[in-house]
């Protein structure tokens, strides 16, 4: 396992310094965007204290597109660097490579400035890069191909404390066995409303021969609000049956918004509204009116359904289950009530989900997985234990998400370990490889994803690469997960009295012992021995105290 740092000067460095990425860029093309393929009301605008002089735009209209032409030398990552700028605003808008899209690039208000993709991986020879509207509203001056820097093996050497002081033994085994894999394998992962004894899983199972190592699944029907309305889960049995076999467990949470402020009527489809409560589209709820305090109202409702869904984990924490909990996820998106007010409200949301379900309700059986997909909206190192990224792309395009590790890699500094936390079509496991964009662990979502009438469906991903995923050894499965307990045995780092919890009470004992005060005994003799040299003394107190300090 990654042992936790014990001088003080070398945890205040490990807080402060980022991981860059390694080697040097080399320019390998430049590509005028008025010499490119233009189609749809593209113009070619003259303009002076550009590259060729020339720029291109304005993508207006959706069938809008800028195609390039560009020779590879070698197989590689290479960098996509864009020179534009947004007319009016920043603009976001697409890059689609030979056909598929790759990702997107944002332009500054009004002023040409590169923006940069990371670590594409291309073969050597012609491909077409292709710019295609989102929002549209840009000019593109040039695109510059690079060789890409390197993502160091640095990066995944992250410590394995949690955030949550108090966690338990089961969530500090599991979250040291996460620390420990990140960078050398992906955990493979599955949501599915049933379990073991679901489609998705079944048809995993069929074409591949293993099972996830993690299965997904939702407390959405678990919610107070929506229970009223006459919804009902059996998530956590799943989740305890999953656990029972050997399996991780992640969670996320559809939250619906309190019923009193859910719009009247039915959605488009037909469906009462409540059912996609969670959609910011079927609700007046304001988490900023809350959050400032002005709406006691919708204060109190939400206080129901943290407590309510407290009392799950709570079961789940007395099974001896770990939870990789993902909640208010996606919330830069907006689509969510949680994140249609902005940044500031959705952090203070956060914060006071971690300080209720940690500090009130005593859920310490939580990893903390945060999903809010901006740097903007992170709320901190101290309330995030996983980044995790739900990205969703075309049918059968197996990209390594090379380009979205990195700018989390960024603004992460590498302190945190980044999962895929939702995906629809699977990546191939060699892009993983080839990038160096190792993330921990990818979680399909149900439903069409996998299956389709019952059985499995290649429409996303195909049958030879689930298998090449499912089967190749830089893939965990269910069969190639550890014996928990016996980790327990072995990991209960500092936590003398065996309470299962390593805090101040466990120092005490330790200096107890070394003072020879009477009755006093150590139930755990190893666990006290932090410095691990087979002898108990000084050393290993200072060295739990300063642990205790950081930690």
């Amino acid at each position: 396992m990654k042992k936790r740092m014990i001088a003080a000067a070398v945890l205040t460095a490990i807080a402060v310094q980022s991981v860059p990425l390694t080697g040097s860029a080399e320019t390998v093309g430049v590509y005028e965007a008025e010499d490119a393929v233009m189609t749809g009301n593209i113009k070619a605008i003259e303009e002076s204290g550009l590259s060729g002089g020339k720029a291109a735009g304005n993508f207006a209209e959706d069938t809008d597109s800028l195609k390039f032409t560009v020779e590879i030398p070698a197989d590689g990552t290479y960098d996509i660097v864009i020179n534009s700028k947004g007319y009016g605003g920043e603009k976001t808008n697409n890059i689609v490579i030979d056909g598929a899209f790759a990702g997107t690039f944002d332009s500054t208000a009004d002023t040409y400035s590169d923006s940069l993709m990371r670590s594409v991986l291309l073969t050597a020879g012609t491909h077409e890069i292709a710019i295609t509207k989102s929002w549209g509203w840009i000019a593109v001056d040039c695109i510059k191909i690079e060789t890409a820097k390197a993502i160091p093996h640095s990066a995944y050497e992250v410590d394995d404390t949690l955030t949550d002081p108090n966690a338990n033994a089961d969530a500090r085994v599991l979250f040291s066995y996460l620390c420990d894999r990140y960078g050398e394998q992906v955990l493979s992962g599955q949501f599915a409303d049933r379990g073991l004894d679901s489609g998705e899983f079944r048809a995993i199972k069929d074409v591949t021969g293993k099972t996830p190592a993690i299965l997904g699944l939702d407390m959405m029907d678990s919610t107070p609000s929506r229970v009223a309305l006459g919804a009902r889960s059996d998530a956590v049995e799943r989740a305890i049956e999953f656990h029972n076999a050997g399996g991780i467990v992640t969670f996320c949470w559809h939250w619906n918004s309190p019923t009193a402020y859910l719009k009247e009527g039915t959605e488009e489809n037909g469906s009462p509204r409540w059912w996609g409560g969670f959609y910011t589209r079927n609700t007046d709820f304001d988490i900023s009116k809350v959050m400032d305090g002005s709406d006691p109202e919708g204060k109190a409702r939400i206080d129901e359904d943290i407590a309510g869904i407290a009392q799950q984990l709570l079961r789940l924490q007395e099974a001896g289950v770990p939870v990789l909990w993902r909640p208010l996820h996606e919330a830069s998106g907006g689509w969510f009530w949680w994140g249609a007010k902005g940044a500031e409200p959705y952090k203070a949301l956060y914060k006071y989900l971690y300080d209720q379900l940690t500090n009130v309700y005593g859920c310490h059986n939580l990893i903390w997985v945060w999903n809010g997909q901006s740097a903007d909206w992170y709320p901190g190192d101290a309330y995030v234990d996983i980044i995790g990224e739900d990205i969703y792309v075309d049918k059968h395009s197996y990209t390594a998400h090379a380009a979205k590790f990195s700018e989390i890699l960024d603004y992460s500094g590498g302190k945190k370990i980044i999962a895929l936390t939702e995906n629809g079509t699977i990546f191939d496991i060699d892009n993983v490889i080839a990038t160096g964009a190792k993330w921990a662990c990818f979680t399909t979502w149900n439903g069409g994803f996998i299956t389709a009438n019952g059985q499995f469906s290649d429409e996303h991903t195909e049958a030879e690469v689930l298998k090449k995923d499912y089967q190749s050894e830089y893939v965990i499965t269910l069969d190639e997960l550890p014996d928990w307990e016996s980790l327990k045995n072995v990991n209960l780092r500092g936590d003398v009295n065996n309470d299962g919890s390593f805090n101040i009470a466990d120092a005490v004992l330790l200096q107890k012992w070394l003072l020879a005060v009477p009755d006093t005994e150590l139930p755990d003799w190893k666990a006290a021995d932090l410095c691990e040299d087979g002898v108990l003394n000084v050393f290993d107190l200072c060295a739990m105290r300063q642990e205790l300090t950081n930690g």
